[in-house]
């Protein structure tokens, strides 16, 4: 069984003009997104807490795909993940 998610309003936030901060604003930003699928990719399973159905344990269907907004300001358009229920 799969489960999509879909996301809205991330950000990408910065120290300076080059470095990411993963520490701030960290249910809305991206960087914290990216390195937790760094971590799990496609094979690594993890618990997604479903808001009906309790604590789940899946792992990432497909590659983590987004784009960033021209002229955002560090804004993520909306995106979806697909999420696979695991044994």
């Amino acid at each position: 069984m799969a489960y999509t998610l879909s996301f809205r309003g991330l950000f990408f936030f910065f120290i300076d003009d080059c470095t990411l901060n993963d520490t701030i604003n960290t249910t809305i930003n991206m960087a914290v997104l990216e390195a937790f699928y760094a971590r799990h990719r496609l094979y690594e399973k993890f618990w997604y807490p479903h808001p009906t159905k309790g604590d789940l344990v899946v792992r990432f269907n497909k590659p983590l795909e987004y784009k960033v907004m021209e002229n955002g300001n560090g804004a993520v358009e909306p995106f979806t993940i697909e999420l696979l229920l695991q044994p």
